[in-house]
């Protein structure tokens, strides 16, 4: 579905990744996890071509979407989604017209479609009520959950999360996974999540990856990550109180 094939990227002075190699496949929920600064929001950036490596290319499907341009690349880009970490809500419109933009700016939908669409995505993210509300009357979780409804609104195939339980508490941030976890199943996409949260990563991710100084260090499922004998990833999970008992290892009777 997404590949990244010895990606290496230098930003300024600094090699942000080296020689990155990743497959996602179709309909999985892919968990990218690092320390700040390790490369993560870089990686993402390339899979949706707003960054381009220096070396290597990255593909969508069958196409390269690093090299492509113009009419192309804007088609490409329209396979996704973006929940971006702060929501990126312009603070001016309703919540319903922050989710109703895309559809403004990128379809000829007539204005009762995309009503009914708005209404729709809001009411997965069990905000349907809340459609003329402004951004500033919004909890840190509903932004989030307005910004995944905007997402979600020109129905994309892959989603793509940056930080998406970044400021919120951890009751709200395991609603937010629930979420992931949920929309995967019902609209049959495919989810890429970069985070620093460890807990959420095990609560979503059928693989997770951890980058490391611009490097890939693991790629398992949870279950084998926890058990990684990789000291970086050993350190990360120490570091957020991750022991090897959690509910992710469970196994089927």
């Amino acid at each position: 579905m997404i590949r990244l094939e010895k990606v290496s990227k230098r930003l300024g002075a600094a090699l942000v990744l080296k020689a990155v190699d990743l497959h996602i496949e179709e309909r999985e929920t892919f968990v990218i996890v690092g320390s700040s600064g390790a490369g993560k929001s870089v990686t993402l950036k390339h899979m949706v071509g707003l960054l381009t490596p220096d070396s290597g290319r990255v593909l969508v499907g069958d196409r390269v979407i690093s090299e492509a341009s113009g009419r192309a690349l804007e088609q490409l880009r329209g396979q996704f989604g973006v929940l971006f970490q702060s929501g990126a809500l312009l603070e001016w419109l309703t919540v319903g017209e922050n989710v109703a933009l895309p559809l403004r700016e990128k379809t000829k939908l007539p204005e009762d479609a995309i009503t009914a669409r708005v209404q729709e995505k809001l009411s997965m993210v069990g905000l349907e009520h809340d459609h003329h509300k402004m951004p500033s009357e919004l909890s840190g979780g509903m932004r989030k959950r307005v910004g995944l409804a905007r997402a979600i609104v020109t129905n994309p195939r892959i989603i793509l999360y940056d930080e998406p339980t970044s400021g919120l508490d951890p009751v709200t941030s395991r609603l937010i996974d629930e979420l992931i976890n949920r929309l995967r199943r019902e609209l049959e996409v495919t989810s890429v999540v970069v985070t620093h949260d460890l807990m959420s990563a095990l609560s979503i991710g059928t693989r997770i990856a951890m980058l490391h100084q611009g490097r890939i260090v693991e790629i398992a499922d949870p279950q084998a990550f926890v058990r990684s004998a990789e000291p970086e990833v050993q350190r990360f999970l120490e570091a957020q109180y991750i022991t090897r008992r959690g509910s992710w290892e469970r196994t089927e009777p």
